[in-house]
C-alpha cells in the first residue's frame, strides 16, 4: 500500500484509488508553493483494509482541517486575557465574561495572577466556533464548526519561558496590540519568539519541487530550520482615549522585522460633536448609516475622536456596528450583538447609498487593501493589473495564502472590554490561520542503538519511503512535552502534570510510553525511559477534567498525569510502536510498528539576568526549600538554583519573576524565606579579534608525578549580531560561546576534516577534551570573572612534545592546555575585552506636566530616551520610552511613585545586554 501527499492547503482534496495505492492529491495547486511528497511504508496496513483506510483518511482530514492551535501573544496589559475571555463567552464556554481586575477570568487562575491582574502561567482551553465563511464552494457545509485550542500566554518578559514553550507547539498566533501604544517592548520580544529559529525546530522547504524529507543533505541543512507562525494582529482598546489605528499599524511595519501588516478593517467612530444617539434597532441591513458615524482611514496617523462603535469589513464590504455598552453590561454577550449593514449591492457590487461618506472611505480603503494584497499574491496581482474586481471568496483565499506563507499580517480592530470586534477575530482564526495539515512536520533526530544521536535520515532519492514521522496523518505517536506543572491531588507522588502536543498518531489512557530527553550539544543521549499514562486531562483554563474516552489524536494538546520523570522538552513515543519491541502489532488502522526512536529538539529557556540569596528560617525548612526549588525549576526552566553548604542562590528573569517565585514558596508550600539584595548577571565579550601571544601557548605541569604537556594556538573573535554597534551602546541578545577546530589542529590530532564540532564531541575523546577545555575556560572572563558570551574560539593549531600518542594517552593534558591558552589569551588582551550588562526597555505612563522630571531622573540612571508621546489636553497622559541598565532601576517603582506623587506607572522588559560604561 502506498500513499502520496502533496503539501498545500487541502481545501479541494481528492482521493484517487487504484489497485495498489490511494493517492491524496490537491488539484490546481500553485506552482510556487512549497510541496513535499511522502508515503506510508508498504507494510503499514494489509491490503484488505483499503476501504477502511480510505474512510479513516477522509475522517482524519476533515477533523484536522477543522482544528486550530492558536496562541494569544502581546505586551503586558494589552488585553490578551480579556480577548480570550470574550472568545470563551462568544463560544458559550462561560455565561458571562470574567474580569482581570476582579480576578474572575478562566485562564488567570493562580492566586498571584488574580491579585496582580497579570498572566504568569500560560493556560490552554478549547472550544468550538462556527466557521461562517466555510461555504459549499469549499466542499463544506455553511456554519461548519471549527475546533479552536487557545493558549493565553504571559505578556511580561519575566515569564517569557511560557511564551517560548507555547510557541514551540502552536500552529498560528494572534498578536494583540494596544491602540494607543502600538508595538511595545514585549511585542517585539514575542515577535522574535514567533520567528526565532531555536524555539520551534521544523524542517522548512521553500522550493516547489518534490523533495525527499529523509535526505541527509536536507536534514543537515534544515536541522535548525523554523517555519514561522502565521499571525494575525488585533489592535485592541480602540475605545481608549488617544487610540490611533493608523499609527498602531505603522508601528507594526516599522518595529517588527519582516511583518507586512495589511488592515482588513476600517474603524468607525461616533463623532464627539454629535449628540445624536445611535439606535441600532432602527438600522436595517441595507439602510444608510447615520451621519454621526465617521470612518477613519487605515493610513491616518492622527488620534481618533469620538466613541468606537464598529468597523467596516473590507473583504465583504459591510459595516458591523456594536451597541453602546458600559463596562458592567458588556459582560453578557447577548447585550453586545452587532448590527450588520451592507455597503454594496451583492449582485452589481455597486454602492447602495452613493452619498454615504463611510461607503466612499471604505471603497478607498478596499482599493488600498487589494493593492497591498496584490504585492504578495500572484492571483490578486492579476486581478489588480487587469483592473478586475475579485470576489469576496477569492480575496479571502488570497489573504489566507499570504498569511500562511508569512507574507502578510492581517490587522483587525476591536475593544474586547466593551465586547466589540472579537467575533471577527474568531472568524479570522478559522479563515486565515493554519490547521495542522498546513504545517510542516517537526524536525526529528534519530536515537541510535548506542545511545548517541544523529540526524534522522533514510535512503537518498526523490521518493521517500514513508510519510515523515510527526505529520498529522502518520499513524505512529510522536508528542512533545512542552510544559510541566505540579498539582496537589493529581497523578499521585509530587502531582506532576505534563502538557503535551501530539504531532502524529494518537495517545490513550494507560498507554506505555518511551520518554526520550534531547541531549545537550556534544553530550551522549541518555537511555529512553519507560512511563505509563495513568490519566488524561482536557484543557479548560484552571479547570482540569478527565477526557471523555481517554484518547487524544494528532494535532491536539492535552495534559497527562502519572509521568513521573518527564521534563520540559522531552519526546514521547508509544512503546508498542518503536523498534525496541520484538513483536510489533499489525493489521490495525494507526499502527506502524518498528518505528525508530527519535527525539525532537526540545524547548529553549532564556538565561537569567538577576540573582538573589535565599535563606529559610530553620534547618528543617532549608531542607524542604531545596526540594521545593527543584520542583519549581522543573516547572520553570528559566529559574536556576545553585546550592552550596552555606547558601542558596536563585536566579531569574527579573524582579517580578523572583518576587512571584518567593510568593509561591509561601502560598503553596508554607515556606518563609529571607531574600537578600539582588545582584545583576554581567557577561563579558571581546571588542575585536584577539589571539594567543606568540602563536602556540605552552602548558607544562607535573601533577601527582604525571607530566601534562601540550601547546595550543587559538583566536577569539566577536560573534555579535550584524546590527550590533558598540559605539551606540546597542543591545545584543546573548549567545553561548562557540568553539571551532581548524584544519591544522585537526590534522595533528588525526580528526576528520568534514565532521562538525558537535560530531567530534561525540566521536572523538581527544577532540572532546580540546573543546571542553576551551568551553570551560570561557565561563570565566578576565574583567569581572563573568561568563564570556557572543564569541567564537577558533583553535588554529595544537602541538605536543610526545606527539599525538602522548595526547591520546592523557587527553586531560590537552584539556588543561586549551583552558590555559584561553585564559592567557584573555589576560594578555584585557584592553580588547568588554563587560556587558542587562539593559531594560522601559515604558512610563505619566501626566504631561511631569515628563521633564522623569526624563532628568532617567538621564541620571544612564538611561537613553527613545521617544516621548505627549498626551492631548492639560490632563492627558504621556508615554516615555527608553533603555535603562537593569542595575539602575532595581526598586525603581518606589522612586517613580515618589517623583510623580503616585500618578505614574511603568513596565520594563529585558531588551538585551549592552556595553557597561
Amino acid at each position: 500500500m502506498m500513499y502520496r501527499r502533496i503539501r498545500q492547503p487541502l481545501s479541494r482534496l481528492m482521493l484517487f484509488r487504484n489497485s495498489s495505492s490511494i493517492i491524496l492529491r490537491q488539484s490546481n495547486h500553485p506552482s510556487k508553493a512549497a510541496s513535499t511528497v511522502s508515503r506510508f511504508q508498504s507494510s503499514a496496513l494489509p491490503k484488505e483494509d483499503d476501504d477502511h483506510l480510505e474512510e479513516y483518511l477522509r475522517e482524519e482530514h476533515h477533523r484536522l482541517k477543522h482544528l486550530r492551535n492558536v496562541g494569544i501573544l502581546a505586551h503586558v496589559d494589552a488585553g490578551k486575557t480579556t480577548v480570550t475571555e470574550r472568545m470563551l463567552a462568544l463560544a458559550g464556554v462561560v455565561r458571562s465574561c470574567g474580569s482581570v481586575d476582579e480576578g474572575s477570568t478562566v485562564t488567570d487562575y493562580l492566586p498571584a495572577e488574580k491579585e496582580r491582574g497579570i498572566t504568569i502561567q500560560s493556560a490552554a482551553i478549547s472550544f468550538e466556533w462556527g466557521w461562517h465563511n466555510n461555504k459549499r464552494g469549499d466542499d463544506m457545509k455553511q456554519n461548519d464548526k471549527v475546533d479552536i485550542q487557545i493558549i493565553d500566554t504571559p505578556g511580561h518578559v519575566d515569564f517569557s519561558v511560557e511564551v517560548n514553550r507555547s510557541v514551540a507547539v502552536l500552529d498560528g498566533a494572534v498578536l494583540v496590540l494596544d491602540a494607543v501604544a502600538g508595538v511595545q517592548a514585549q511585542t517585539e520580544t514575542v515577535w522574535r519568539a514567533i520567528t526565532k529559529p531555536s524555539l520551534n525546530n521544523h524542517v522548512h522547504f521553500s522550493e516547489p519541487e518534490f523533495l525527499d524529507v529523509s535526505s541527509p543533505t536536507l536534514q543537515k541543512s534544515n536541522h535548525h530550520g523554523h517555519e514561522p507562525l502565521p499571525c494575525l494582529a488585533l489592535i485592541n482598546k480602540m475605545d481608549k482615549d488617544g487610540c490611533n489605528f493608523g499609527r498602531a499599524v505603522q508601528s507594526i511595519r516599522d518595529k517588527l522585522p519582516g511583518a507586512n501588516p495589511i488592515p482588513t478593517q476600517m474603524p468607525l467612530f461616533r463623532g464627539n460633536r454629535s449628540s445624536q444617539p445611535l439606535d441600532l434597532a432602527t438600522i436595517g441591513a441595507n439602510d444608510a448609516l447615520p451621519s454621526c458615524i465617521e470612518a477613519v482611514s487605515t493610513e491616518a496617523l492622527g488620534s481618533s475622536n469620538g466613541e468606537f462603535v464598529g468597523v467596516v469589513d473590507l473583504i465583504h464590504m459591510r459595516a458591523i456596528l456594536w451597541p453602546e455598552m458600559t463596562r458592567g453590561n458588556a459582560d453578557n454577550v447577548e447585550n453586545c450583538v452587532p448590527r450588520i449593514v451592507n455597503l454594496l449591492q451583492p449582485e452589481t457590487r455597486q454602492p447602495i447609498h452613493r452619498d454615504c461618506a463611510v461607503t466612499q472611505e471604505a471603497l478607498k480603503a478596499r482599493y488600498e487593501f487589494v493593492e497591498a494584497l496584490a504585492e504578495v499574491d500572484a492571483s490578486t496581482e492579476e486581478y489588480y493589473l487587469q483592473e478586475q474586481e475579485p470576489s469576496n471568496a477569492e480575496l479571502r483565499a488570497a489573504l489566507r495564502r499570504a498569511t500562511l506563507a508569512q507574507k502578510a499580517v492581517p490587522v483587525m480592530a476591536g475593544a474586547a472590554l466593551k465586547g466589540k470586534g472579537v467575533e471577527l477575530v474568531l472568524d479570522g482564526i478559522a479563515d486565515l490561520l493554519p490547521s495542522p495539515l498546513d504545517r510542516l512536520p517537526p524536525s526529528v533526530n534519530l536515537l541510535q542503538n548506542d545511545g548517541r544521536h544523529a540526524d534522522a535520515s533514510g535512503q537518498v532519492g526523490l521518493v521517500p519511503k514513508r510519510v515523515r514521522l510527526g505529520h498529522p496523518l502518520h499513524p505512529s505517536l510522536l508528542a512533545l512535552a512542552f510544559k510541566v506543572v505540579h498539582m496537589k491531588g493529581r497523578g499521585g507522588g509530587d502531582g506532576r502534570v505534563v502538557f503535551a502536543r501530539v504531532y502524529s498518531g494518537k495517545l490513550q489512557d494507560r498507554d506505555q510510553l518511551q520518554v526520550i530527553t534531547p541531549p545537550a550539544p556534544g553530550e551522549i543521549a541518555g537511555k529512553p525511559r519507560m512511563e505509563r499514562v495513568s490519566g488524561m486531562l482536557e484543557l479548560a483554563g484552571g479547570r482540569f477534567n478527565n477526557i471523555d474516552g481517554g484518547e487524544v489524536k494528532s494535532g491536539s494538546v492535552c495534559a497527562l498525569v502519572g509521568l513521573k520523570s518527564v521534563m520540559t522538552g522531552d519526546t514521547l513515543m508509544l512503546a508498542s510502536e518503536t523498534s525496541m519491541n520484538s513483536k510489533p502489532k499489525r493489521g490495525k488502522v494507526g499502527s506502524n510498528a518498528g518505528q525508530d526512536l527519535v527525539y525532537l529538539a526540545g524547548v529553549a529557556a532564556p538565561k537569567p539576568v538577576l540573582t538573589v540569596r535565599l535563606e529559610a528560617e530553620t534547618s528543617e525548612q532549608q531542607s524542604r526549600l531545596s526540594e521545593v526549588l527543584k520542583l519549581m525549576s522543573t516547572e520553570d526552566p528559566s529559574l536556576v538554583v545553585e546550592e552550596t553548604d552555606s547558601t542558596t542562590l536563585l536566579s531569574g528573569l527579573g524582579e517580578l519573576h523572583i518576587e512571584v517565585t518567593v510568593d509561591r514558596l509561601f502560598r503553596e508550600h508554607g515556606l518563609r524565606v529571607t531574600v537578600g539584595p539582588p545582584s545583576v548577571s554581567f557577561c563579558e565579550t571581546v571588542k575585536t579579534q584577539i589571539e594567543t601571544p606568540g602563536g602556540l601557548v605552552n602548558y607544562d605541569r607535573t601533577i601527582g608525578g604525571t607530566r601534562l604537556q601540550a601547546a595550543v594556538h587559538l583566536i577569539i573573535t566577536p560573534n555579535h549580531p550584524a546590527d550590533y554597534c558598540e559605539i551606540n551602546n546597542a543591545c545584543t541578545l546573548l549567545s553561548s560561546p562557540v568553539v571551532t577546530v581548524g584544519p591544522d589542529a585537526r590534522e595533528f590530532l588525526g580528526l576528520n576534516q568534514d565532521l562538525t564540532e558537535e560530531e567530534l564531541l561525540v566521536k572523538s575523546d581527544i577532540a572532546r577534551a580540546l573543546i571542553l577545555g576551551c568551553q570551560g575556560a570561557l565561563k570565566r572572563g578576565t574583567l569581572r570573572s563573568a561568563e564570556m558570551t557572543n564569541v567564537v574560539c577558533h583553535v588554529e593549531n595544537v602541538d605536543a612534545e610526545g606527539g599525538l600518542a602522548s595526547l591520546k594517552a592523557l587527553p586531560g593534558a590537552l584539556q588543561a592546555a586549551s583552558a590555559h591558552s584561553v585564559a592567557t589569551c584573555l589576560k594578555e588582551n584585557k584592553a580588547y575585552c568588554n563587560v556587558l550588562e542587562p539593559t531594560m526597555s522601559v515604558e512610563i505612563s505619566l501626566p504631561n506636566d511631569m515628563v521633564g522630571a522623569v526624563l532628568s531622573d532617567l538621564n541620571n540612571r544612564r538611561g537613553t530616551v527613545g521617544d516621548v508621546i505627549m498626551g492631548e489636553g492639560v490632563h492627558g497622559k504621556s508615554l516615555v520610552r527608553g533603555d535603562v541598565p537593569l542595575v539602575e532601576i532595581l526598586g525603581y517603582a518606589n522612586r517613580l511613585r515618589s517623583l510623580t506623587g503616585g500618578e505614574a506607572s511603568f513596565t520594563s522588559e529585558y531588551k538585551g545586554h549592552s556595553p557597561c560604561s
